[in-house]
């Protein structure tokens, strides 16, 4: 993939994680939303450095003032939002799926189920992490990680399970078209 093409596809990466923002199950103070798909995709087409880079791009524009965000949150006030760490987490999920993939075969059905539940994990990591102390800390509501679960990890596994789905198939169809050179 030339320079300009992966720039263009990052770009479009962003873009595509910022309108799917649009598409939310508003459930609490995390909403569910299709971002994690483009966000895993963009890891998996992209590669590690590449795909981290279209997520910043995609946070830095939320916090810049551009309503990106689900529910048109934008801002600087966002870090002071329940959903901040799901947005950092973004950045680390495509990180983390693309570096594995970029050493991997990526039409392979299990490393792409690998690379992406480890995404999945820095997304959830980092999310219930700022979760747990958004509650505790600024919102000044004493909780307890059980419940901090409950809120931000548990609703969202059958819709997880179901993005992954989608996005390893996508993601396989994709490598079939898609030559990734290194960066």
């Amino acid at each position: 993939m030339s320079r300009n093409v992966r720039l263009a596809t990052a770009s479009l990466m962003a873009a595509l994680t910022a309108v799917s923002a649009y598409i939310n199950i508003p459930i609490g103070p995390v909403p569910i939303t299709m971002q994690t798909f483009f966000v895993l995709l963009s890891g998996a087409v992209l590669g590690g450095r590449w795909g981290a880079g279209s997520q910043a791009v995609y946070v830095c524009l939320g916090l810049a003032g551009i309503p990106v965000f689900a529910g048109g949150m934008t801002g600087p006030a966002v870090v002071l939002s329940p959903t901040f760490g799901y947005l950092v987490g973004f950045v680390l999920c495509a990180f983390l799926t693309g570096s594995y993939l970029d050493r991997f075969t990526r039409s392979s059905i299990p490393h792409l189920v690998a690379g992406m539940l480890l995404g999945h994990v820095a997304i959830f990591g980092c999310g219930l992490l700022y979760l747990y102390a958004y509650f505790n800390y600024y919102a000044g509501v004493e909780t307890t990680w059980p419940a901090t679960l409950a809120v931000g990890l548990i609703p969202f596994l059958p819709f997880g399970l179901v993005k992954l789905v989608l996005a390893v198939s996508v993601g396989r169809t994709l490598s079939k078209y898609v030559r990734l050179e290194s960066p």
